[in-house]
């Protein structure tokens, strides 16, 4: 059997390995760098009390609705203390 010191002695990392190892944790820090979620970047924007949107509903498809439903669809949607959490999360450059 072999001591566990001759064992070790074989994996010792040379500076190669050592190197090499660096570039990967480099590498998988910037794979998990917070990015901004496009889709709600482009529905969502920044107030000083949280975040707004248009009310949805309103862009097509509405031949059949009365002005009353289509005036309802107007306007601006604030975000709530749960949603702004989330929002929060989704756009971190913001």
């Amino acid at each position: 059997m072999f001591a566990l010191s001759a064992i070790s002695g074989l994996f010792r990392p040379t500076p190669t390995i050592v190197s090499a190892l660096k570039a990967v944790n480099q590498l998988s820090a910037l794979r998990f760098a917070s990015k901004t979620h496009r889709a709600t970047y482009k529905r969502w924007r920044k107030t000083a009390g949280g975040y707004k949107r248009g009310i949805q509903g309103r862009k097509h498809g509405n031949a059949g609705f009365s002005s009353r439903d289509l005036k309802k669809r107007t306007g601006t949607a604030y975000s709530t203390h749960t949603q702004s959490k989330i929002l929060e999360r989704l756009l971190p450059n913001m």
